[in-house]
């Protein structure tokens, strides 16, 4: 994994997958990256090293105090990923892929947040170049022309302008060198119209300028079929550009500039109703038999008006400047960031409309940060900067459903009967609320015969940090370092319901806002802030061993409520008003981490293995929690998380011609204090310990790869080859516990079942600077999904669902040439 051929050998390594969006692309990468060292050149037989920047100086990987994981440029292209999420595959303690741009189901170590509104942050910083890159709809860009991707695990709060609560996602374009053209094409065909073109290349301007283009166009037809339509969906088509230019006159100043632009059109997450559970049931006593495919890959699903689909568009320009003073480099970092976004979802997977998401979400972003960075060769280092940021996003948000589901779900009855609180099929709040609200009256029915809820959301968060770390160097084998840094955030948000926009005359807004604001947008200012640190002791006591122990603390500052506003009261009667109510509003959360590690390099650089174990408390978790009588999507702080893992890898050079690989990660948590987390729909469960004690949903407990390359000399060129397998732990949907004593529970409550894969493929390479390869992903078609829906309790419609289908068998062939 930490192996990377000289950049002249664009062919060195193996190919081995398409697009996809799967943990089995992480034994195929594997493979490559560990099959380039030999390659580029037959006679060594020895690892590669990655050189990264981590902790803002050029450092072995091999050498980092941290859990890293960095993959080679030419490794990430070679195995042709689609876009940033798919560094999770690659990665022991990252978990949680998905087939859109949201960020919500990414894992580190066990801490996502599942926030889809605009109100609160991500857990997972993801930054380009050194610049962050946001939340959903514009974090998430294609990966091509890449110099290398560093992952990092655990609070990054030291190392970015931004800080991250969970980890960091890093990396890094290539960037233009003088009088090296670095050109190569690179072209990928394989079933179900699958087609990846890549180019890039140097131009040299001047003495002491370089401009490099690089040119990205990814496609492929969808491989899940709605056999209410025969539309097919998971599939994609998307085109990016960048150019990079470069100032070096070989004085003290150095200057790289980086504009780019990517414009994506993809499917959606696609939900797939499974048909079991007691909702299910409710919905077919209702409306007859709904069919479920028994295909995994077919769906059944009333497509949005607008399809099922997301599109972006994305801007960014950058500018890092760097000038050496010789006991110091200074470093400034300036980005502005502009994205449209669009992104629509069928929720429930059923072909009625019990829930259409919409939203339509447009920010720009700005950022500035200033660095000093030591630079001497003594006892004592440090680095220390101030950073800046701005943001405005402006998003509508819709939920939509039809309003005769409605009446017969929750009242009972169609919407033309009279409304009769004792027959009312749902025993809950809304039985109180409609009752109170409508009494005996005649039915007013939507033209479109739906509820649209449109709610607007405007913010502006803005913030600033300072930071510094210091490091000590006792002697030759110890050393240690601490960090300290300091976070101030404030946030500004306004919500709006439109109801104009609502068709609905009786029921309005009782989809996912429940409250209007007659009187126009109610608003809040709220700011954050807190302290974390960083200390770090490491022993090397031999050369190429390295064993390491660090504390940190990390912080993610509060946040909004996308569709809530305080006071509450009952739902659907609420009526919002400046100078009364405001946005509801969440608190900040923190974690502290205990990590120690281990790295070495044994058998004259023929293996290299990497292992860290870790504990942390997670406390005052963001997330979507239950609200007696508030069905909506509320986000609140609840609860502690202890956790444990263990994450390793193994890189092994048999000889000149054949190297292994394998890695895993062990992943166990407990959380406590968690009960409004354990809700299904709008019901909260009467037995209040009944989530304590269970672990962190949606992290498997193991996963696994194992990978075997050969190359073999011959004539001009070589044959290469390879193996891979992969498996991944089965997950729980929820808090919830699997096998549930109480009659409280609604059922349904599971887990998603684990998998695996084997992917293969061969090639030849020519000397002359040509590859040609045949590849074969998913060899035996194994049939899995990304997640899994718990489903809601019987007398709520919100059914189990199964959640975007694995890649099936692909089949392909790809050609590279470099000059």
């Amino acid at each position: 994994m930490t192996t990377t051929p000289n950049r002249k050998s664009r062919t060195s390594s193996s190919f081995s997958r398409s697009p996809s969006l799967s943990r089995s692309a992480l034994a195929a990468a594997v493979s490559a990256a560990l099959l380039a060292g030999p390659m580029a050149s037959p006679a060594r037989a020895q690892l590669e090293e990655i050189i990264v920047t981590a902790t803002k100086r050029a450092e072995s990987v091999m050498d980092v105090p941290l859990a890293v994981q960095a993959l080679s440029g030419e490794f990430l292209r070679e195995v042709n990923l689609d876009d940033i999420k798919d560094l999770v595959s690659f990665t022991p303690g990252v978990t949680g892929n998905s087939k859109d741009s949201f960020l919500d189901t990414i894992r580190v170590r066990g801490i996502v947040t599942n926030d889809f509104g605009n109100g609160g942050d991500p857990s997972l910083g993801v930054y380009k170049n050194g610049f962050y890159q946001g939340r959903n709809g514009s974090a998430v860009t294609s990966l091509f022309d890449l110099d290398r991707a560093e992952i990092l695990r655990g609070p990054q709060g030291f190392l970015f302008g931004r800080n991250s609560i969970s980890g960091a996602f890093s990396v890094f374009t290539t960037k233009p060198v003088r009088g090296d053209s670095d050109a190569y094409v690179d072209v990928r065909v394989g079933e179900r119209g699958v087609f990846t073109g890549e180019a890039a290349g140097n131009i040299d301007i001047g003495d002491s300028f370089a401009v490099r283009i690089a040119g990205y166009h990814s496609e492929e037809d969808g491989y899940v079929t709605n056999i209410a339509t025969g539309n097919k969906f998971i599939k994609h088509n998307k085109d990016a550009l960048r150019l990079t230019g470069v100032y070096d006159n070989g004085g003290a100043l150095d200057a790289t500039v980086f504009l780019e632009y990517e414009d994506r059109k993809q499917s959606g997450t696609i939900y797939r109703a499974t048909g079991n559970a007691g909702s299910f049931a409710l919905l077919e006593d209702i409306y007859g038999e709904i069919e479920v495919p028994s295909d995994p890959r077919k769906i059944n699903i009333d497509e949005p008006d607008n399809g099922v689909f997301e599109t972006g568009e994305i801007y960014s320009v950058g500018l890092e400047a760097n000038y050496d003073m010789g006991w110091a480099r200074v470093t400034s970092l300036t980005n502005y960031k502009d994205h449209d976004y669009r992104y629509t979802e069928d929720f429930d997977g059923t072909p009625l409309t019990i829930f259409n998401y919409e939203q339509i979400q447009s920010g720009e972003y700005f950022e500035q940060e200033i660095r000093l960075t030591s630079q001497n060769d003594g006892m004592f280092n440090w680095y220390t900067g101030v950073s800046y940021y701005r943001e405005e996003i402006d998003t509508l948000f819709l939920g939509q459903q039809d309003e005769d589901l409605y009446c017969n779900v929750y009242w009972g009855d169609t919407c033309e009967g009279v409304f009769d609180y004792y027959n009312n099929a749902y025993d809950g709040a809304y039985a109180y609320v409609l009752y109170d609200y409508f009494g005996t009256y005649d039915w007013q029915a939507s033209p479109t015969g739906r509820m649209d809820d449109w709610n607007r959301t405007r913010g502006v968060f803005q913030g600033w940090a300072a930071y510094l770390d210091l490091s000590f160097r006792f002697s030759e084998k110890l050393d240690a370092s601490i960090g300290v840094r300091y976070n101030d955030d404030e946030k500004r948000m306004s919500q709006e319901v439109l109801t104009a926009l609502n068709p609905s005359p009786v029921l309005g807004n009782r989809v996912q806002t429940g409250f209007t604001t007659p009187d126009g947008p109610v608003e809040d200012t709220r700011d954050w802030t807190k302290p974390t640190w960083r200390a770090a002791l490491n022993y090397r006591p031999v050369d190429d061993m390295l064993f390491y122990g660090t504390i940190t603390t990390g912080h993610k500052q509060g946040g909004f409520n996308s569709f809530k506003v305080i006071p509450d009261g009952l739902w659907g009667t609420i009526e919002a008003r400046p100078g009364t109510h405001v946005p509801g509003s969440f608190d900040e959360e923190s974690v502290i981490s205990y990590e120690i590690g281990y790295k070495g390099t044994h058998l004259d650089g023929r293996s290299q293995v990497q292992l860290n174990a870790f504990i942390y408390e997670y406390e005052d978790l963001q997330a979507t929690c239950g609200i007696p009588g508030q069905p909506g999507v509320v986000i609140c702080n609840v609860g502690t998380v202890d956790a444990q893992g263990v994450e390793a890898t193994w890189n092994f050079s048999l000889n000149e011609n054949w190297r292994l690989g394998a890695g895993g990660s062990w992943f166990d948590s407990e959380a406590t204090g968690i009960q409004a987390f354990c809700s299904e729909g709008e019901r909260v469960f009467d037995d209040v310990n009944a989530c304590e004690g269970e672990p962190m949903p949606g992290t498997p407990e193991y996963t696994f790869y194992a990978m075997l390359d050969g190359q073999f000399p011959v004539g001009h060129g070589a044959w290469f080859g390879n193996l891979a397998f992969s498996w991944e732990d089965e997950a729980r949907a929820s808090y919830l516990p699997l096998t549930p004593e109480s009659t409280d529970f609604p059922e349904g409550n599971r887990l998603r079942s684990d998998w695996s894969e084997l992917q293969g493929l061969v090639g030849y390479r020519s000397d002359d600077g040509w590859s040609l390869a045949l590849y074969v992903e998913n060899i035996f078609d194994e049939e899995y999904f990304d997640s899994s829906g718990s489903g809601g309790n019987p007398n709520n419609p919100y059914v189990q669902t199964d959640i975007s289908p694995s890649r099936p068998r692909t089949a392909g062939m790809r050609f590279n040439y470099s000059f």
